[in-house]
């Protein structure tokens, strides 16, 4: 006797579940949207934000599928429930990511997205880049800034001497290519989060982007000579 369902049994099903996941991401959207804090990010920071948001989506769930949790890291950055939601909505519009789980704060990457994630993020070298929302849709656009400048110093101090970005940008991803892979991708990830903060002229996001140079120097291999000249000990 055949187990199989008759085709137009299947089709049914099918049509029936579609039906109720349809349904289940039409009341989630609701929960979701219900109670929304007016937005706090300044418009000239979307574009920034959506890159940075996208990357560390990526980083967190290190291949397409996996679900991440990104509330903490929605609250670091100062962004409520709307700004997060707006942030995110031409990522999720391009099928770069989508919504996962029924509570807010939940992302996958799609297998589209960590195409892009791989091609335009984890790279040997090259200009900055960030995901952006202009009139063409989702595209990746120059934003390395010459004459910009850093303040800090290693160890993430405080009192250490102007440092021109450019100059640790281009020496993070010189220093990449005699690292391991997994310093390599660390390192030029955070050349393209510097580039984006200097562009969008985020002093905290710069802040944070540097504190986390730091902490790769403080457990990265010798390959590091360029980046560790910029950011010394005690200076």
């Amino acid at each position: 006797m055949s187990s199989e369902l008759p085709p137009g049994l299947a089709v049914v099903i099918a049509l029936l579940c579609w039906a109720v996941y349809a349904l289940f991401v039409s009341v989630r959207r609701a929960v979701h949207r219900r109670g929304l804090p007016p937005p706090s990010l300044a418009p000239g920071r979307l574009e920034a934000s959506q890159g940075e948001a996208f990357r560390e989506i990526c980083r967190r769930a290190a291949s397409p599928g996996p679900r991440v949790e990104m509330t903490d890291y929605f609250a670091e950055r100062g962004w409520n429930r709307a700004d997060a939601m707006r942030i995110l909505a031409e990522p999720i519009k391009h099928k770069l990511i989508r919504v996962s789980g029924w509570r807010f704060g939940g992302y996958s990457v799609t297998r589209k997205g960590w195409s892009v994630y791989e091609s335009k993020f984890i790279w040997a070298g090259g200009e900055g880049v960030h995901i952006s929302s202009a009139s063409g849709g989702f595209v990746v656009a120059n934003v390395n800034s010459p004459q910009a400048v850093a303040h800090g110093g290693y160890g993430n101090r405080a009192n250490g001497p102007d440092i021109p970005h450019q100059q640790l940008i281009e020496a993070l991803r010189a220093d990449a290519r005699g690292a391991t892979p997994d310093e390599a991708v660390r390192a030029r990830e955070y050349a393209d989060d510097l580039a984006s903060a200097v562009d969008a002229q985020d002093t905290d996001g710069t802040a944070r982007i540097l504190a986390r140079i730091n902490a790769l120097l403080s457990t990265a291999t010798a390959a590091f000579t360029l980046t560790r000249d910029l950011l010394r000990p005690g200076s």
